[in-house]
């Protein structure tokens, strides 16, 4: 144990006398109990079947991931010969034939199939819905509906029954009808939300001042997907005060349009589209990443106490005058917020990570006695790059990532549950993704014809 680590730095005035001490060593009791093991602990959902039925859609996919973590039994439904969602993965990567991101979102489920086309598919498929509380339609609007098993008909006999659907339009608008058949991808909802036009250089020339997507990740999909459990959860809360079920329609166009909200707001105002700010926050400055000694490191010090904090920290105080309030840092003029990049660039680059990230933390330390609060408290830590990330103790610590082994012996590595709950933890009790690998069990337990 290190010397910080047996005598932690504090940042507060308020946690200083002995009473203090009392209760942080009663919240770090209930932190290793969040922590630690989920053995003897109930779950949040148990109890609730979940259907999930989709084609290609990751949305849906994650949706029942998450809900299978708090404990819903969660029944995939596939063709005979699986989810194309299979295929999808980057630079060909996969095992056993299954893409690293459906493999990543397999935890907690049961796979069967059912072939929708028969009348005996679709009459199994009924047989599990009047027995289930939610169903993820990720199909095309209309497709289960028109075959005579959706929510239409599907309430006749389960009047609980909560029905999540999740497309680029949504179920219930002429554009959703009109383009029905259009397959929902999270490229395609990031570019009918406009988000890609506002991201990159302005700077830049031809051809690189293209439109760019949400980074590494699928931002529509994963939106979408905590949109349609928030949505679940919320219906859920009404089924057990009233028994009554009720649709739950995701528009994934409309998720990422939605978390984009303040530049609606901005363009109505303003009666201007926002313009393209390169790397540069939206409306606080200095918020971003710098370059420094070895590598970068994120800073934040928006307020004017917090920029003043940082001009003390790095002996820039000859900088104080012109950019004194913070209508002085707004991004509205990009050559402009340059040029503070450039002059705080100038002494950050005589720095390494370490010691930027030391002096920061030593600065707040000093501001969290000052009875005034008014020296600031700017953020300096590292910006980190991936494989530093995985070495990260804080990570083993919240077990943000679980080592597992497939049926067929592979081991790899998944994320687990964000959220750690000290009554009913989320889990993950399983890994297994063969097609139709649950098919005898689940038929069994549920009467279905084979």
């Amino acid at each position: 144990m290190t010397a910080s680590e047996k005598n932690p730095q504090v940042y507060s005035r308020h946690l200083l006398g002995k009473r203090a001490e009392e209760q942080l060593a009663r919240f770090d009791e209930l932190l290793r109990g969040m922590m630690g093991s989920t053995e003897n602990k109930p779950e949040a959902l148990s109890g609730i079947t979940v259907i999930e039925v989709g084609r290609a859609n990751f949305a849906g996919i994650i949706a029942a991931t998450l809900l299978g973590e708090y404990g819903a039994e969660v029944i995939k439904i596939e063709p005979p010969g699986g989810d194309p969602a299979r295929k999808i993965t980057p630079y060909g990567v996969n095992v056993n034939g299954v893409g690293l991101p459906f493999l990543m979102e397999s935890r907690n489920k049961s796979y069967i199939t059912l072939d929708l086309n028969t009348e005996t598919g679709r009459e199994n498929f009924k047989k599990l819905t009047d027995k289930a509380v939610v169903i993820i339609d990720a199909l095309k609007p209309g497709e289960l509906d028109s075959s005579g098993i959706g929510y239409r008909q599907l309430k006749e006999s389960n009047p609980g029954l909560i029905y999540v659907a999740i497309s680029p339009y949504g179920h219930y608008t002429s554009q959703g009808e009109k383009l029905s058949h259009i397959p929902d991808t999270d490229l395609t909802a990031q570019a009918e939300s406009g988000y890609p036009s506002i991201t990159g250089d302005p700077r830049e020339p031809e051809p690189y001042n293209y439109p760019l997507k949400a980074g590494g990740i699928w931002a529509a999909w994963y939106m979408s997907a905590a949109l349609a459990v928030a949505g679940a959860m919320t219906a859920l809360f009404c089924w057990q005060t009233t028994g009554e079920g009720q649709m739950v329609d995701i528009a994934t166009n409309d998720a990422i349009t939605a978390w984009q909200g303040f530049q609606v707001v901005w363009g109505f105002t303003s009666e201007k589209p926002r313009d393209r700010i390169a790397g540069f926050d939206w409306c606080l400055y200095p918020y971003g990443f710098f370059k420094c000694k070895d590598g970068y490191v994120t800073v934040a010090a928006p307020l004017d106490q917090d920029f003043r904090g940082l001009l003390k920290l790095l002996n820039r105080w000859d900088l104080e005058n012109d950019w004194r309030y913070v209508f002085d840092r707004t991004v509205d003029d990009v050559d402009k917020a340059e040029e503070l990049r450039t002059e705080l660039e100038k002494t950050l680059s005589k720095f390494t990570r370490d010691e930027l990230t030391r002096k920061a933390l030593d600065f707040s330390a000093k501001s969290a006695r000052n009875p005034l609060r008014s020296r600031g408290f700017p953020i300096i830590v590292p910006t980190k790059e991936p494989k530093e990330v995985m070495q990260e103790k804080h990570w083993s610590i919240r077990n943000n990532f679980l080592k597992v082994d497939d049926p067929e012996g592979n081991e790899f590595i998944i994320p687990t549950a964000i959220p750690k709950m000290s009554a009913t933890p989320p889990r993950v009790k399983s890994t297994k993704y063969g097609v139709g690998a649950d098919n005898e069990r689940i038929y069994g337990k549920y009467g279905l014809r084979k």
